[in-house]
């Protein structure tokens, strides 16, 4: 058996900094199995190309190499793009192979993929290593019975159907590491220090990407977890309804008898080993921990920098990853016991400074006071603070803005923020298909409003396409696609976010004032709070004053 899996480009104003995980595990699944496996990584080749995208006649020269029995290819929503144009090329090249995708791009919509990506036979959702370990086995076999595996998603007929729900990996320690060996690691080393967190990071020599972590015990409306938590299989198996989805997730409880969480770790003895192999393998000096909040586990997190400790590691690899700001605000030690194992940075995602957006927006069960604590912690002892914000939520409006650039203001830091953006499997693209879909073809917005009728045919003919334009918009998050602002809109929110950068707050709050003579709105509407930034209240104010004293 012959197994290709394909990597697509990320993110070409960057350089490749993570090692494509899931491509690296299932290899060693198959090795395990006595398969042959290749990895094709465009995202790392690219630098041989000048970060550009990998030539066509170099991808076709590779997937014709060999007669493939299977190929697989995964990724982010944000590659979806460019998926789609491999996946015409692997179809063509090809033909016989069986060809399966997985990953966050389909993981959370896989019927309209099959739709949207003709050459595909099936996919994958959520975490694959269990379901592709028994997919790979029916091919092996010459049986072919996809329907007794659990998570998949495959063509019947002109049709789709779906297996049963698989069920999330109870122990993460049976996972078995990367297959390094197959990875472009030279390249990856050469960009090794692409990350500038800290002074340790930029000067590593050997920086390699591990992941441990699946899901998150936060709630966070903006985000997804490529089909590995509790939230992402209630929204996947409910197609956007929870409780429905709730219910067929507690069915897979009851048959593999046990409860899915949120958010799982494997022990910090597996993780410490996969350092060490890295240690002997590569003699990295680096450790980028990509797992999506280490300090929302503080139990964990502390027998993991223990451990690092008592193996002497922390004495040759320093290492940075992400926390959360409410872990640190109840434990503000576990920074300090971090730093001294060799952590020489931890990135927060902060969202917003006020606690109304932070509430009833985001749902991370933060507050602006976990904010300050973790910035003022992470001062203490003499780390610096790395923090990412987002504008741009439903229900925030230029006071909320305020609160956040003030908060920026008081640190005396300069970010460049986020525009929230609802990637597919995310709550608020759920809760806002709707809205995003008309952005991309506004006939459906008419339709909605009642000025025009089509059949249903039609009408889901018209949110297929919208939504195959909206997904291959999804890149940067610096930029744009659609937005789920209630009160502004996309070209507001590109000034209000450079106002916000430079913390310009006199024209950002000129502008506000211009804005609510203009409409009307309340949400332009500047609180007194605001007066020691607002020019227009300050006038008013020695107007007052002066106009008191004139008529004594």
């Amino acid at each position: 058996m012959k197994v290709l899996f394909v990597v697509p480009e990320i993110r070409l104003d960057g350089y490749p900094t993570s090692y494509p995980f899931w491509a690296g595990i299932l290899a060693s699944i198959i090795i395990k199995k006595h398969g042959q496996v290749a990895i094709l990584d465009l995202n790392a080749l690219r630098m041989n190309f000048g970060g550009r995208q990998v030539p066509k006649e170099v991808i076709m020269k590779e997937i014709s190499s060999e007669k493939w029995d299977i190929i697989g290819i995964g990724g982010l929503t944000t590659t979806y793009a460019r998926i789609k144009e491999l996946a015409s090329m692997i179809g063509i090249l090809s033909p016989d192979s069986l060809f399966i995708g997985g990953g966050g791009w389909s993981t959370y919509n896989p019927d309209e993929i099959l739709s949207l990506v003709p050459q595909l036979d099936m996919l994958v959702i959520g975490e694959g290593e269990e379901t592709f370990s028994e997919l790979y086995d029916e091919v092996n076999a010459g049986t072919n019975d996809f329907e007794r595996v659990d998570g998949l998603c495959m063509r019947d007929g002109e049709n789709v159907k779906f297996t049963g729900p698989r069920a999330l990996i109870a122990d993460l320690n049976t996972i078995p590491y990367p297959a390094y060996d197959l990875f472009e690691t030279d390249i990856y080393f050469r960009y090794s220090s692409a990350m500038p967190y800290s002074i340790e990071a930029v000067n590593s020599k050997r920086r390699a990407s591990v992941v441990w972590e699946r899901g998150c015990p936060r709630g966070c409306t903006f985000c997804s977890h490529n089909g590995m938590s509790r939230i992402d299989l209630q929204n996947i198996y409910g197609e956007g309804d929870r409780n429905e989805g709730e219910k067929l997730v507690r069915v897979s409880d009851k048959k593999n008898d046990t409860f899915q969480l949120p958010a799982r770790w494997p022990t910090a003895e597996y993780a410490i080993d996969n350092i060490k192999l890295l240690k002997e393998k590569f003699d990295v000096d680096f450790i980028t921990i990509v797992d999506e909040n280490m300090t929302s586990n503080l139990k964990w997190t502390k027998e993991f920098c223990d451990l690092f400790v008592s193996e002497g590691l922390n004495e040759t690899i320093k290492w940075g990853t992400l926390g959360d700001a409410p872990s640190v605000a109840v434990k503000p030690e576990i920074v300090k016991t971090m730093k001294d194992a060799g952590c020489s940075y931890i990135s927060f995602g902060f969202e917003s400074a006020s606690d109304k957006v932070l509430h009833q927006d985001i749902q991370k069960g933060q507050i602006r006071a976990h904010l300050q604590k973790t910035v003022d912690t992470i001062k203490e002892v003499k780390m610096t603070p790395i923090t990412t914000f987002m504008i741009g939520n439903p229900h925030e409006n230029i006071n909320d803005l305020m609160e956040t650039v003030d908060f920026w203001i008081q640190n005396n830091v300069t970010i460049d923020p986020f525009i929230c953006t609802p990637y597919v499997g995310s709550p608020i693209f759920y809760d806002n298909k709707d809205f995003i879909l008309q952005q991309y073809d506004p006939k459906l917005k008419l339709i909605d409003d009642g000025e025009y009728t089509v059949s249903n045919n039609v009408l889901k003919k018209l949110k297929l396409n919208a939504l195959d334009k909206f997904m291959q918009e999804c890149g940067d998050a610096l930029n744009y696609t659609a937005t789920v602002s209630q009160y502004f809109t996309i070209p507001e929110l590109f000034a209000l976010k450079h106002f916000m950068f430079t913390h310009d707050t006199k024209r950002m709050l000129e502008w506000a004032h211009q804005r609510y003579e203009e409409t009307g709105n309340e949400q332009w509407n500047v609180s007194e709070k605001w007066e020691k930034y607002d020019p227009i209240q300050q006038a008013k104010k020695e107007l007052e004053a002066n106009s008191k004293l004139l008529s004594k």
